[in-house]
């Protein structure tokens, strides 16, 4: 789950840069990987008993 802060570091970085085509490419990039994540994690039945 780190690479979503990873992403998200270097879009900030690229905004502070002003590469806004980078910055807003990243963003997208970072939108799809917690997108894919929660697909993932959300769909899976609970690893635990009650």
């Amino acid at each position: 789950m780190m690479l979503p802060f990873l992403t998200g570091m270097l879009t900030v970085w690229f905004g502070i840069r002003g590469q806004r085509r980078m910055c807003l490419s990243l963003w997208f990039i970072t939108l799809l990987i917690f997108a894919a994540w929660c697909q993932v994690h959300m769909t899976d039945p609970l690893g635990f008993s009650l």
